[in-house]
């Protein structure tokens, strides 16, 4: 199994990539954005998985950006016959999700 991860010293996430689950940790906003996007599309190009699970169990924030880049992820996901799925979402980040409507795309 292969890890990647991603520091960015200037802003407070970080994202690894483990077979077909994406774990998130810290806070996801503009900044996030582009290696979130990169992340989850990478995620679906290149580990072959039929399911690939994103985990929000150390995701603390979330805004707009980081839910547009979500979506870019289910996007390619759907273009490629992968299934989304997210998992261990909490507190703001699951209010973010289910307010709107995401949540309901990757069910």
């Amino acid at each position: 199994m292969t890890t990647s991860e991603v520091f960015v010293t200037e802003s407070s996430y970080q994202i690894a990539r483990e077979a077909s689950r994406v774990r998130l940790s810290g806070d996801f906003d503009i900044n996030a954005r582009d290696d979130l996007r990169e992340a989850l599309e990478g995620a679906v190009r290149e580990d072959g998985a039929a399911e690939v699970v994103v985990d929000f169990a150390a995701a603390e924030f979330m805004d707009s950006e980081a839910l547009g880049a979500l979506i870019d992820g289910f996007n390619a996901g759907r273009d490629a016959g992968v299934k989304m799925s997210i998992v261990n979402a909490h507190g703001i980040v699951l209010r973010v999700l289910d307010v709107s409507g995401v949540l309901e795309l990757f069910d």
